[in-house]
């Protein structure tokens, strides 16, 4: 029996596949501010149903969970 999203868990970020390969694909810089608090600068390199891999500003690659980000913007 499904009762639907559990209500104490942080919303998760939901993004279209369109707007996330227009992201992808245009290199775009954007920020993204994850639950613990930190913030990371850095291009969509690719991505799937529950991760997002980040080309990040100073060279390294990381791939975050989407329940992990608060949210993102460009700059």
């Amino acid at each position: 029996m499904d009762f639907g999203p559990s209500r104490d868990r942080l919303p998760t970020i939901q993004l279209s596949s369109a707007a996330m390969i227009r992201l992808r694909d245009e290199h775009t810089n954007l920020t993204f501010l994850l639950v613990n608090g930190q913030s990371l600068n850095g291009q969509v390199k690719w991505f799937d149903e529950t991760t997002i891999n980040v080309l990040a500003d100073d060279g390294s690659e990381l791939t975050l969970f989407k329940h992990a980000i608060v949210y993102y913007k460009q700059g």
